[in-house]
């Protein structure tokens, strides 16, 4: 919950209102470990009983990107997908046993990226990693099992 009160507080230090509609985008994007369409970010808001409609869902999520909280991904336009904005880049490990996530403290493409930026000219703004396996206490039961 506190990372939900963090988000409410940067919305609202950008001079943005927190209304009902913003915070039910921003909890169902919170709550997903995938980013999500307009579509189905509509759809599992109106599970809630919320007569929220698709039009209010596309605008909150303009002003959302606008105010740099959320973060389009998605090469297509008839496809695209919202996430929460995090850091510039992050680098997680998801456990596949315990659904846990471990984010590594260190950028493994850091060099990477400079290689990229001299050689191609090209600027790596953001960059995301996620590596899907078995943490070690999963890893060790399902040792112990077999």
């Amino acid at each position: 919950m506190d990372k939900l009160k963090m988000l409410y507080g940067e919305l609202q230090a950008r001079g943005l209102k927190l209304t009902k509609q913003r915070s039910a985008i921003i909890k169902m994007l919170n709550k997903s470990r995938v980013p999500l369409t307009a579509e189905e970010i509509f759809l599992r808001i109106r599970e809630t009983n919320d007569n929220t409609s698709l039009a209010t869902v596309y605008r909150n999520l303009k002003t959302l990107v606008t105010a740099g909280l959320v973060v389009k991904t998605g090469l297509l336009e008839e496809k695209v997908q919202y996430r929460l904005a995090s850091k510039p880049h992050s680098h997680d490990l998801i456990c596949l046993g315990c659904h846990k996530v471990f984010e590594l403290t260190q950028c493994p493409l850091e060099h990477l990226c400079e290689f990229i930026g001299q050689r191609e000219g090209f600027t790596v703004t953001e960059h995301r990693i996620e590596l899907y396996g078995y943490c070690q206490e999963c890893g060790s039961q399902g040792k112990k099992k077999k």
